[in-house]
C-alpha cells in the first residue's frame, strides 16, 4: 500500500481476503500501516468446524478455482492474524462457523 509505516489508528477489512491472491502480505500490510496500538477489523470467509460445511466450502473453492476466481473460503483468519503479530481482542463467528469478525490490536512496544 502507498502509504508510510504507521499511518492508520484502524485498518478495516470485509470480506477483502478471499479475493486477494496473498492474504498473509495482505495483512502483513495491514500490520505495517498501522500505528502501536491501532486496531484490525475484518470480517471474512473462514473454513467452517462443521465437517459438512467445510466440504462444501472446499468444492466452491475449487469450482471458483477452474473458472480462474480466487474465492478463498477455509482459511484460518485467526492464525494468520497472530501469525502476523496482532494480539486477537474479539472473536465471533456467524453463518455455520464460515464468516468470522475479528477485532486485533497491534502491539505497542516500549
Amino acid at each position: 500500500m502507498p502509504f508510510a509505516d504507521s499511518s492508520f489508528d484502524t485498518v478495516i477489512c470485509t470480506l477483502g481476503l478471499s479475493s486477494i491472491p496473498d492474504d498473509r502480505e495482505a495483512v502483513a500490510e495491514m500490520h505495517r500501516v498501522l500505528r502501536p496500538g491501532g486496531h484490525l477489523v475484518l470480517l471474512g470467509h473462514v473454513a467452517s468446524p462443521r465437517r459438512p460445511v467445510r466440504a462444501m466450502q472446499r468444492l466452491l473453492e475449487r469450482a471458483s478455482a477452474r473458472r480462474g476466481v480466487q474465492d478463498v473460503q477455509t482459511r484460518q483468519m485467526a492464525a494468520l492474524v497472530r501469525d502476523t503479530g496482532f494480539t486477537i481482542v474479539y472473536r465471533r463467528r456467524f453463518r455455520l462457523g464460515v464468516i468470522e469478525r475479528l477485532t486485533a490490536v497491534k502491539p505497542v512496544t516500549g
